[in-house]
């Protein structure tokens, strides 16, 4: 049976299989046949797209192979007959339990708490063995940080707990410890599974069809099959399945998968159009600009797929504060139940557990809150960098790009020698900088163009960083770039020097030209500043943030003027890329904790020295992999979105501790004299404290959706 791999990563691979999606009650045959299958977690038919997909365990993928190799070799009918011969025959009553699936962690804990209740002592003999199966998980654990640490943790309470309880022959405080912590477990995994699978539905738009233009007509096509360029049509309800420009038509979009936004917005041609957004109105024609993994959705996946979690800081100091209060705990049970011979006391106050709670609500709290970024349009790449970002008190914003759009476009061309009109000198400038590909380049060489100025023939030029360009032009030697450039070139800009004070203090940029070792031009530019960064650094400053600083390569007149525009404390300027990461530097060493954004490739040294670098979207390939921290959408509002998250994490995990510490506290307090709580009661308020912490871990995603 012929079937091809339309998209695989390790634990979910989707194949397209259109004989077998043709016979549905095969198909569905096959479905329970492949989720009885080792490995297989999950297995489910699109039989709108003849796809399935199914989710395994990695560590099983050769198992995998060997079964699709099956698949692949038999036909349908051969199919039928071999999975109608290999079903598993009844179980009889004599035979042992079966085994309980791996999705069902509760089953044979629940099962063993259940038969505590029994007062059948066949019920109960059987049930000891099922605690200690139960049990060994967590004994197990224990182990593993003796031999690799060797110190106690708050698994070695949990493991005394169960054994006495089975020892004393109370098997109920045993049993319902046992259940709680494996509920605490399959909560906080719970949460993982779903972080996995919220951003791997972002894939989803790839095992869809597509319509595409082809000579003229309208075709179907699978998504993967798509490539940079083709013209894709989008139809109401359909998901666009590539990152692209509209070039014809009108929709109204929910892009709330990748941008964050709750409503619709309406796009047109010209506009841009991600893959896995929804048309909800209207119809457009997008040109695929990036398709599959390279666009915005793959990027996500792959970013938070290869992000781990992460252990936070607080989490860590919380740990070892709970490992240390277990020998204090121990010997005060020991002690008291010498003291009174009253074993039910030792129960008790082994029972309680203040680390349980610690190891699974901070993770439940960190994971929920990444899933909530993520769907915001933020990717955090671990839990400690979310921690870090919720902690910083100073925040660097790289200029251009950051602060404002990235796009500068020129104002005007001042000339200053009377043989050289300004349309002339223009033309000259915009030759010298032919081979750059820097902003200022081309909004040079767009003023040229909108004058239609003629740009002469450009000899061999030298680019010096930072600085500007020279070179042969049409027969002039030609110096284009900053003041210091000139300075270093030994160019007097005197007379330049009333402009350029007038400029700077409005705001404006400004280059100089050169002809033959004279000055000869000055060119004011200026970049836009983005319409929201100053309500953005009002509203840092609002939640705690001390300092708000900006880096620049203009002169310190025009950096002082966008500073007060904008509201920030502090600038540096006249910075060249490799000051940056300097910069950073020293504020570290006055005690500051430093946030950077930005979105170029000099940005990358000071974005890896900061203690959370953060990337634009349409930062460079190398600033994303430099980043801690994504924004999936060209707004610094979702820097702000991201500084509220990662403050509200912290705050959850801090409400949880408060949780777990109070009740485990309450336990404690209770069991110590003696006979005012039963050690089933100190478990259920004991281990309960985590699963209300748990709970109260989700709440992000709960309130997202």
């Amino acid at each position: 049976m012929d079937f091809s791999f339309r998209h695989a990563m390790p634990g979910r691979v989707r194949l397209c299989i259109p004989d077998l999606c043709r016979k549905r009650s095969l198909a569905e045959t096959v479905l329970g046949w492949l989720r009885g299958q080792p490995g297989i977690r999950a297995a489910r038919i699109n039989y709108n797209c003849a796809s399935l997909v199914l989710d395994y365990d990695p560590a099983q993928e050769p198992l995998l192979r060997m079964l699709l190799e099956r698949v692949k070799a038999a036909t349908l009918d051969e199919l039928k007959a071999f999975i109608a011969t290999s079903a598993p025959a009844a179980p009889s009553a004599a035979a042992a339990p079966p085994a309980v699936s791996k999705r069902s962690p509760l089953a044979l804990p629940t099962l063993s708490l259940v038969m505590a209740f029994s007062a059948n002592p066949v019920v109960a003999a059987i049930n000891i063995p099922l605690m200690l199966w139960n049990g060994f998980p967590i004994a197990k654990r224990a182990w593993k940080v003796w031999d690799r640490e060797r110190r106690l943790n708050i698994d070695v309470l949990d493991t005394l707990a169960i054994t006495a309880s089975v020892l004393q022959g109370n098997p109920l405080a045993g049993c319902i410890v046992t259940w709680l912590i494996k509920l605490g477990d399959w909560i906080r995994d719970l949460t993982a599974a779903g972080q996995r699978r919220a951003i791997s539905e972002l894939l989803e738009f790839q095992s869809k069809t597509a319509w595409v233009v082809r000579d003229g007509a309208v075709v179907s096509v699978p998504a993967v099959e798509l490539a940079v360029g083709d013209l894709v049509v989008v139809y109401p309800g359909e998901m666009i399945p590539v990152d692209g420009e509209i070039v014809e038509g009108q929709a109204t979009i929910d892009q709330k998968t990748i941008t964050g936004e709750g409503l619709p917005v309406n796009r047109g041609k010209g506009e841009a159009a991600f893959a896995a957004t929804v048309i909800r109105e209207g119809q457009i024609t997008v040109r695929a600009l990036r398709v599959g993994g390279d666009t915005t959705a793959g990027q996500i996946v792959h970013l938070v797929e290869s992000a781990p979690l992460g252990d936070t800081r607080i989490q860590n100091h919380a740990e070892r504060f709970a490992d240390r209060l277990v020998t204090p705990t121990l010997a005060l049970a020991a002690g008291t139940a010498a003291v009174t011979g009253d074993f039910n006391r030792f129960l008790s106050l082994v029972i309680v557990d203040y680390g349980t709670g610690i190891r699974v609500a901070a993770p439940t709290s960190v994971l929920s809150s990444m899933t909530h970024a993520a769907r915001a349009g933020i990717i955090m790449k671990s839990g400690g960098h979310m921690e870090r970002l919720a902690d910083v008190d100073t925040v660097v914003f790289d200029k251009t790009g950051t602060l404002t759009r990235g796009t500068p476009a020129v104002i005007d061309v001042i000339s200053y020698q009377n043989h050289i009109t300004p349309n002339h000198l223009l033309g000259l400038a915009a030759a010298a900088e032919t081979r750059l590909q820097h902003p200022v380049a081309e909004a040079i060489r767009t003023k040229a163009r909108e004058l239609a100025v003629n740009i002469p023939p450009c000899d061999e030029t030298t680019y010096r960083l930072g600085l500007g360009v020279e070179g042969q032009v049409n027969g002039y030697y030609m110096h284009v770039g900053n003041a210091r450039f000139m300075r270093e070139s030994e160019i007097k800009v005197d007379e330049a020097r009333a402009d350029r004070a007038a400029l700077d203090e409005r705001g404006y940029s400004s280059l100089y030209i050169a002809v033959d070792g004279q000055l000869a031009g000055l060119v004011p530019y200026s970049d836009e500043i983005r319409s929201e960064s100053r309500d953005v650094i009002r509203q840092l400053h609002a939640m705690g943030i001390k300092n708000t600083i900006m880096l620049t390569g203009d002169n310190g007149v025009v950096a002082r003027a966008v500073c007060r525009e904008l509201g920030l404390t502090r600038h540096y300027a006249d910075m060249l890329p490799s000051d940056k990461a300097s910069v950073i530097q020293e504020l570290q060493r006055e005690g500051k904790r430093v946030a950077m954004v930005g979105d170029g490739i000099n940005d990358s040294p000071a974005l890896s020295f900061a203690d959370v670098g953060i990337a634009m979207k349409h930062g460079a390939e190398v600033t994303h992999e430099s980043a801690d921290v994504i924004l999936m959408e060209d707004s610094l509002w979702k820097l702000v979105k991201a500084v509220e998250i990662s403050q509200g994490a912290v705050r959850l995990v801090k409400q949880n501790y408060g949780i777990v510490a109070v009740l485990n506290t309450v336990a404690l307090g209770l069991a110590l004299p003696g006979g005012l709580i039963t050690p089933e009661v100190t478990a259920l308020i004991s281990n309960g404290s985590a699963i209300l912490a748990s709970l109260n871990g989700i709440r992000p995603i709960l309130r997202y959706q």
